[in-house]
């Protein structure tokens, strides 16, 4: 993956409402693969105090369709499928891996496990992508 892809797919992260509303960070990218993390905040919390199944749902979303674009095509979300083993309680952060398990010039298929400050794991995640024709 060149320099210009990866800068445009930080961009992604840092020039978007919903990723810096949810305080999301790419720490890594490269092809096939993209490491961010999402800081605890109350405001993200359920009734419980973890932090809401939808917003953990976001972060795996979002970080596995950077890892598909790695290639040097956009990606559109076709279905996604989450497995909740923890609560994201005790933690500053929740760090989310995305790892490709197909790249396909139409779809392709991602895989997450997200983990507390401790590398705990919390949840893991499937993801399948639209490849738009559109490159990056």
């Amino acid at each position: 993956m060149d320099d210009r892809i990866k800068q445009e797919l930080k961009k992604l992260v840092t020039h978007n409402i919903y990723a810096e509303a949810m305080g999301i960070e790419l720490l890594e990218l490269r092809q096939g693969y993209a490491r961010g993390r999402m800081p605890y905040r109350l405001e993200n919390a359920n009734p419980y105090g973890s932090l809401h199944g939808g917003v953990l749902y976001s972060l795996a979303d979002i970080i596995c369709g950077l890892a598909a674009c790695t290639y040097g095509y956009y990606s559109s979300t076709i279905e996604g499928s989450m497995h909740y083993v923890r609560p994201a309680l005790n933690t500053r952060y929740v760090v989310c891996e995305a790892h490709e398990l197909r790249q396909g010039r139409q779809v392709s298929v991602y895989e997450a496990r997200l983990t507390n400050d401790e590398g705990l794991l919390l949840d893991t995640a499937e993801f399948s992508f639209y490849m738009l024709e559109k490159e990056v």
